[in-house]
């Protein structure tokens, strides 16, 4: 059945992954693109910050936002999202982008906490009217937000007001990490076992009050919380081998406890390998900038380019296609996104060799964002025209 017009609009706002995503998508490009474009001398400032802010704030942000703010209000029995709020939140992102690009950092940060904020207050406004509980992995998305919105606002100060080191660090560490990996093991919980094939310990049934069981799940919740927040403490002190290790123990520790992988069927889910794989990332990263601190950004390159990027890329597909009811192209893309995730793999291994080598440093960057890139594109070309709703049916106009 087609939709009219004013129905396929209304879809947009109930389901705001469906601009979101894209959107994210276009913006990563962009981030990435800084560097060729700095190097080939048509950029007049150092990309560092900008290429960062553009990533995590626009990147990875707009596909937490369009996840969250699509599945949330299903999932806590709620009506979805106004059309203001949903316009609110996605012109003020773009904006913080737009300020991020033009390398007016602290505007973009300011920005960015203030998207946050509405995000969270909104969420907050949900749940007290919920008809059920979320997952119990959720509240960590939730503290993933307000990782955001305090470390944007922390750096947006430390720049232009209060120039105090240690709240800049502070700043870096729970936007760039906070921000993406709570919600990535708070949500991957849930949603994990659907790419796995496993069962789902995070699925209960419709209540408003939480059961023993719950609880209990929402404890491991809170635990790798504490473990996260004690490890930002001991990297803010200096301890970086320390402060990777316990990072690393703690997620670790979660994602095994919580997610069934020991009933994985490689037989019946080779996207559960290319999600393993990715999930393997991350640990190398933390264990490379654990061992090398050194070179500590360029090993969180490989939970950057290939743990955050991949797993966006993985649980995009479900969402994407599982919501235009086209679960064939999700068998489908099982060899493209293989093809994809290596050659993120290689991008991060080029880009990790560059801070190694200073003489090939500038090529192999640029190799890096080539691969990136292209990886990117295909997305844009093959899932991106998916995110549309329905065409309207013939005499119907927009």
């Amino acid at each position: 059945m087609t939709l009219d017009c004013s129905q396929r609009n209304k879809s947009r706002i109930e389901e705001p992954y469906r601009f979101f995503f894209p959107t994210g998508m276009i913006i990563g490009v962009i981030g990435v693109l800084l560097w060729p474009l700095f190097h080939a001398g048509w950029l007049p400032y150092y990309p560092n910050f900008a290429h960062t802010r553009l990533m995590v704030d626009g990147f990875a942000g707009l596909f937490v936002f369009g996840f969250l703010m699509t599945a949330g209000p299903r999932l806590l029995g709620v009506p979805a999202f106004s059309r203001p709020v949903v316009t609110t939140i996605f012109s003020l992102c773009c904006a913080a982008c737009l300020a991020h690009l033009v390398n007016r950092l602290a505007l973009g940060d300011f920005l960015f906490s203030l998207t946050t904020g509405v995000v969270i207050v909104n969420a907050i406004s949900a749940f007290r009217v919920r008809s059920d509980v979320p997952p119990p992995g959720f509240p960590l998305a939730a503290l993933g937000l307000l990782c955001a919105c305090v470390g944007s606002l922390l750096l947006g100060l430390s720049t232009i007001i209060w120039p105090n080191s240690t709240a800049f660090e502070l700043g870096k560490i729970l936007l760039y990490q906070g921000f993406t990996l709570l919600p990535i093991v708070g949500v991957g919980a849930f949603f994990f076992p659907k790419i796995l094939g496993g069962r789902n310990t995070h699925a209960f049934p419709e209540m408003r009050l939480p059961n023993q069981a719950w609880k209990r799940r929402f404890t491991h919740s809170l635990f790798v919380a504490l473990g996260f927040f004690a490890s930002v403490i001991v990297e803010l002190s200096g301890q970086t081998t320390l402060a990777y290790i316990l990072r690393l123990g703690a997620l670790g520790i979660y994602c095994v406890a919580e997610i069934p992988f020991t009933e994985f069927r490689k037989e019946q889910s080779m996207h559960g390998r290319q999600l393993l794989f990715t999930l393997s990332t991350i640990a190398v990263g933390f264990i490379g900038a654990a061992i090398f601190p050194s070179y500590k950004t360029a090993w969180l390159h490989a939970y950057f380019v290939v743990g955050l990027t991949g797993i966006i890329f993985l649980v995009s597909l479900r969402v994407v296609f599982g919501h235009a009811s086209r679960p064939q192209l999700i068998r489908k893309s099982v060899r493209p996104s293989a093809w994809i995730i290596g050659v993120l793999a290689l991008a991060a291994a080029t880009r990790i060799f560059a801070d190694f080598r200073p003489s090939l440093q500038i090529s192999h960057y640029l190799y890096a964002a080539a691969a990136w890139i292209i990886c990117s594109l295909v997305w844009i070309v093959y899932v991106a025209p998916h995110t549309r709703a329905s065409k309207p049916g013939p005499g119907t106009s927009c």
